[in-house]
């Protein structure tokens, strides 16, 4: 199990299935030593690594009954979509705290991507040297072109790792894991397709940025690619995929708490009925 790893794709609301998921994990005692979370994959997986079951949802749904943190009027007052500040500062230490001593006393291994703007590569964050660090690499690694800021990480600009590497296999076979449960947040038949529009305005607004322009222009090929080396390694028993139900996706805005809650009870219900399917993945040393 020491070379076991999870990779949680990102994609904003439809976080929730990945969050109904871990917590089947956690109910089910299914310890994997090894996390890699791209983009709102962290808002999930950080609650599998401190053992807060529950808390993904919680997080998500308790501060949508009384505040409006994400939106136009959210874009209007504060230039993001989402309130980042909101969802990375005052929810984890206020209103749905989170337990950092837990996270960081687990013996689990947490790794966060981010996208380097000058470079335009995938980063991975896995030391972090107190809350604030850790939610603004967070942050960082939720911060979607157009809505939100660019964040700087050691005085390096960075945006949301799912614009360098949305599936990290590659990352995950470097790290030497021989066995890999990928938890997707869309359904079998989704293939990216290039948004040629979204490009031409990615141009200007980022033209500081050219390396990452470039990464993000050949963004949907390598989406589509990892895919395929994906349901490979899926074949050649290597990997493990749980993935919504086909017609069960859901919009990464989605702010309707009765669809995310849904979202959730999805996730552990496809975790729960393929658990022993799991159980025999990861005790299979072939």
């Amino acid at each position: 199990m020491e070379k076991a790893g999870i990779i949680l794709e990102g994609g904003a609301m439809r976080s929730m299935f990945s969050a109904g998921v871990l917590d089947s994990f956690l109910d089910n005692g299914v310890e994997i030593p090894n996390v890699m979370a791209v983009s709102a994959g962290a808002y999930a997986g950080m609650n599998y690594v401190s053992g807060q079951r529950g808390r993904a949802l919680d997080a998500v749904i308790k501060p949508l009954e009384t505040e409006k943190y994400m939106g136009f009027k959210t874009f209007l007052k504060k230039g993001t979509f989402f309130d980042m500040d909101f969802l990375f500062d005052e929810i984890p230490k206020f209103r749905v705290p989170f337990d950092f001593q837990s996270f960081t006393q687990s013996a689990k291994q947490f790794i966060i991507s981010t996208a380097n703007c000058l470079t335009g590569e995938a980063v991975y964050h896995d030391k972090f040297t107190d809350m604030d660090d850790f939610f603004r690499v967070c942050k960082a690694a939720n911060s979607l072109p157009f809505i939100a800021r660019v964040t700087e990480i050691n005085g390096v600009p960075m945006l949301d790792g799912g614009m360098a590497d949305a599936i990290p296999i590659s990352k995950a076979l470097e790290e030497g894991w021989k066995k890999i449960v990928v938890v997707m947040t869309r359904d079998k038949k989704y293939r990216k397709k290039q948004r040629y529009v979204y490009l031409a305005f990615l141009k200007l607004l980022y033209h500081k940025y050219p390396r990452f322009v470039h990464m993000v222009a050949g963004r949907a090929e390598k989406y589509n690619h990892s895919l395929e080396m994906l349901e490979q390694l899926e074949k050649e028993g290597t990997a493990f995929i749980l993935r919504p139900a086909e017609g069960m996706n859901l919009e990464n805005n989605q702010a309707d708490a009765e669809r995310l809650r849904e979202y959730y009870r999805h996730g552990y219900e496809v975790s729960e009925e393929r658990k022993e399917e799991l159980k025999e993945f990861l005790d299979d040393n072939d």
